[in-house]
């Protein structure tokens, strides 16, 4: 009866463990959702020059250029100052070529800030916009220069990015223009001059449309947007790519085991193998009562203690002002992960059979040879899961990194001694810090929100994975290795 009992209390909790994970699954992929109902916000800046040279190299600086973005962030209305100010007219304009986003055909009632400020657009969506000279401009040519607006990067965007020309003036004749903006970044174009006299001639003048097409689906962009290189959700152009997350994340969890590793298996093999039964016994309740110590007294440890000796041997590191850096964190991270691969590699070495131990001393081999030619390769399962165990507990560490890593997401670089020191010292985030960081600060439902999802969902299947198969390696018995 008790055996039934036990074997109905074990498949009982096997499959509630089952239902909870299946339950996070859904959960957090129904909520992933969110991420793919975003947009994918596009912009340059377009100018008409009286001359072949960008003033200073960059439109930006054109308080005459045009700006046209189908960014909805960051944008906000006519003020109600504006709304009653009509866009100058030709008298008024100090600038010998114009251009000017057209959303009608009647100039009049275009306002200010569509000759200075962003039209918002859907995406998809296509921009007109006109193009003239004024009775200031001498010479018979113009130009039409184009330049990604600051900070849109045009690889990210979906789209089939065009410049053409509609129409040119009546009268004027000009070779067909039509510009793959993908391909060409930025550049110019030289026109025949067209010379507005009056008002009503601007909309007879050069008609340009800047266009996207959309050349994928929203939910495969999303995905190829996942998986690029930056991290900057609240940027006039949001980015959500995992890469530098991810990577801050590993890379501190490997440097923490690189700490962890030889110190553990050191402590493990000493409980197990040369401690006098009393002391081994006095020590590994301790040990397992560090397991037990909040993650966030161990960050406070750092940011009082190691940061600020950290800053004090880094003292001439401009990178280093703070103390918390990758470094720090992955210190931290080190003592947080030892007790549990302490525990889980002694009870490896204690699972090997002493007939192991008497043949090896049969065949004459000291201790040292016993522990590294016998005993390490029978348990080699044992500690591999050990390690395993340790490396999915760190990976999913939220507190100590948030505390101690620095919070700015960066690409670490290990392609040379240099780049290794100065990442180390520099500050970095992970995904569970950039979860707990940002979802406090995210639109209900919104792409963000569906995006730290997506992070979490990652994260959740990569340390389950990891878990499972440091489990399954930890519970091998040792011959069996």
């Amino acid at each position: 009866m008790s055996e039934r009992l036990a074997r109905f209390l074990i498949i009982s909790a096997g499959v509630a463990t089952m239902l909870v994970i299946v339950a996070i699954f859904y959960y957090l992929a129904h909520e992933s959702r969110y991420a793919f109902n975003r947009s994918f916000p596009y912009g340059f800046r377009v100018a008409l020059l009286p001359a072949p040279e960008i003033p200073d190299g960059d439109l930006g600086l054109d308080p005459n250029a045009s700006r046209l973005t189908a960014n909805p962030e960051g944008e906000e209305g006519l003020g109600e100052l504006e709304e009653a100010t009509v866009i100058p007219g030709i008298g008024e304009l100090t600038a010998p070529t114009m251009t000017a986003a057209m959303p009608t055909n009647n100039p009049n009632e275009l306002y200010r800030d569509d000759l200075r400020s962003a039209k918002q657009a859907d995406k998809g969506d296509a921009f007109r916009f006109y193009a003239f000279a004024t009775p200031l401009h001498q010479g018979d040519r113009m130009y039409l220069a184009w330049q990604p607006d600051s900070g849109f990067e045009r690889s990210y965007t979906p789209y089939r990015l065009r410049l053409r020309l509609i129409s040119p003036p009546d009268g004027v004749k000009t070779e067909p223009i039509e510009i793959d903006l993908n391909a060409r970044r930025s550049g110019q174009v030289e026109l025949p001059v067209w010379i507005a006299r009056n008002d009503e001639d601007r909309r007879r003048g050069y008609l340009f449309e800047l266009s996207a097409t959309p050349t994928m689906s929203n939910a495969a962009a999303t995905v190829r947007a996942f998986l690029r290189a930056d991290w900057g959700p609240t940027l006039a152009y949001p980015a959500f790519g995992i890469i530098p997350l991810l990577l801050g994340t590993l890379s501190i969890s490997l440097i923490a085991m690189l700490v962890a590793t030889p110190a553990a298996l050191a402590v493990s093999l000493y409980l197990s193998e040369v401690a006098p039964r009393r002391v081994a016994e006095w020590i590994k309740p301790v040990i397992e009562l560090l397991a037990g110590i909040p993650t966030v007294v161990l960050g406070y440890f750092g940011l009082m203690l190691v940061a600020p000796g950290l800053q004090r041997v880094f003292a001439d590191a401009a990178a280093f002002e703070s103390g918390r850096s990758m470094l720090t964190a992955s210190l931290i991270m080190a003592l947080l992960v030892m007790p549990v691969m302490i525990s889980v590699a002694e009870d490896a070495l204690r699972a090997a059979p002493e007939a192991l131990r008497d043949g090896a001393a049969a065949l004459g081999l000291t201790k040292r040879e016993s522990l590294t030619k016998v005993l390490l390769p029978a348990c080699r399962a044992g500690l591999i899961g050990a390690i395993l165990l340790g490396f999915a507990r760190a990976t999913g560490e939220t507190m100590v990194v948030w505390m101690l890593s620095g919070g700015t997401p960066t690409m670490p670089s290990f392609a040379s001694l240099a780049d290794a020191g100065s990442t180390l010292i520099k500050s970095t985030r992970g995904v569970p810090d950039t979860i707990a960081i940002e979802m406090g600060n995210v639109e209900f439902e919104g792409p963000h929100y569906g995006h730290l999802f997506l992070l979490g969902l990652a994260l959740f299947a990569f340390t389950l994975t990891i878990n499972l198969i440091g489990y399954r390696l930890g519970r091998r018995r040792a011959w069996q290795s």
